[in-house]
């Protein structure tokens, strides 16, 4: 059974579009680690089309310990950088299906 992440990243305010960019690299890096299924952005929508300035990173992945795994595949200086154009600390929860 796959294992759902989905992590919440605040953007700092007018920093948005450089958290986007920070994260391309990062999400092309997540794809080719071993367990990896799926890896996406998305941008949160508030109030019907009005755009927030929250990034969402869906991951999908064989188990909990490769997506523990893949931290290590990161670099160093992108995680740096993430981490440097956030308004809050970064949110994120481990999903699974109730059925298949």
């Amino acid at each position: 059974m796959s294992i759902l992440r989905v992590n919440e990243f605040k953007a700092l305010p007018g920093r948005f579009e450089d958290l986007v960019k920070a994260f391309e690299s990062v999400v092309r890096q997540i794809r080719t680690v071993d367990g990896c299924e799926r890896c996406e952005l998305l941008l949160k929508i508030a109030d019907g089309l009005d755009a927030d300035d929250t990034l969402i990173v869906l991951e999908v992945w064989t188990s909990i310990a490769a997506h523990k795994q893949a931290a290590s595949a990161v670099d160093p200086d992108d995680f740096n950088r993430i981490m440097a154009l956030l308004s809050t600390r970064p949110i994120g929860q481990y999903y699974g299906a109730i059925t298949e």
